[in-house]
Parts: structure tokens; sequence; C-alpha cells
């Protein structure tokens, strides 16, 4: 999965809104892009590479290897 830049769109993370938090379509949208653009500022810090839903249907992130050196190294 290293290869993941971003694999859940804006229309898949508000679908999720909608059915897990129960939004209505406009504001599982407006939502999204709140998400949207944590994970954007996020990718430009270059703490992640990407996100995407995972085997168990959960928004997860890829971290980037600067971020993973960090965590193994408070390990």
């Amino acid at each position: 999965m290293s290869n993941i830049i971003e694999s859940a769109t804006i229309d898949d993370i508000a679908l999720y809104l909608q059915r897990e938090e129960g939004l209505d379509a406009a504001m599982a949208h407006e939502q999204a892009q709140l998400v949207i653009d944590g994970f954007t500022d996020m990718q430009e810090k270059g703490v992640i590479k990407g996100w995407y839903f995972d085997e168990q249907s959960h928004l997860a992130l890829l971290p980037s290897d600067s971020a993973l050196k960090i965590i193994a190294n408070q390990k």
C-alpha cells in the first residue's frame, strides 16, 4: 500500500459520514471537505503520504517514511 496517494475522494468520505454519523448530504459534504483539507495539510507537511479506506471500511492514513522513523524512534 505504500503507493497510495489518495484513494478516498471527498464524495467517498461524505458518503461514509452520512452512513456513520447520520449527517445529511450537504453537511456530510461540508465535513468531508474539512477532512480532505486537514489531510492535504498533513500531506504537504510530510506527515502522511495519503489516505484510504481500509479492509474494515475505516478511513485510514498512510504515514510518510519520515513519520514512521519518528514513531519507531519513540518506541
